[in-house]
């Protein structure tokens, strides 16, 4: 048990107790994809084995130059193994989402993903306007 925690314990006091309750049901996990780009996840449960994602993605691969090789915020969501993010690529006017399934063993995530370029005439001459992919996920360190 850590200082803090038996600190919180022997004062009593509720807003620390809170604090470090708080701390304890949020966990952060690092994934890396067979390209090298990461995504480190912070899972917020908010309802049984249901809740919120943050984080950061950062992308190895691309054509956005500004955007590579930084840490993005990232938004999503989880229900059970099922798990939905977002990134926004500022520089570059581009989105991507997102979708997979985490293992059982909680080492991989198989995710799919959607990625949307701004474009005038998405549906004419800016025909790659969306691209669709697929990557692996596997789990880094312990």
């Amino acid at each position: 048990m850590s200082l803090k925690k038996i600190a919180c314990c022997l004062g009593l006091a509720a807003a620390c107790v809170a604090q470090v309750a708080l701390a304890e049901s949020s966990s952060s996990v690092v994934y890396e994809n067979q390209r090298g780009s990461t995504l480190v996840l912070v899972w917020h449960p908010e309802l049984g084995d249901a809740g919120t994602l943050t984080g950061s993605f950062t992308t190895k691969v691309g054509n956005c130059a500004k955007d590579m090789n930084q840490a993005l915020p990232i938004k999503g969501y989880y229900n059970g193994n099922a798990l939905s993010v977002t990134v926004n690529y500022p520089h570059c006017k581009q989105l991507s989402a997102m979708t997979g399934n985490l293992s059982d063993d909680q080492n991989t995530i198989h995710m799919l993903w959607l990625h949307a370029n701004q474009a005038k005439d998405a549906n004419g001459k800016d025909w790659n306007t969306n691209i669709i992919g697929s990557d692996v996920y596997t789990k880094l360190g312990d």
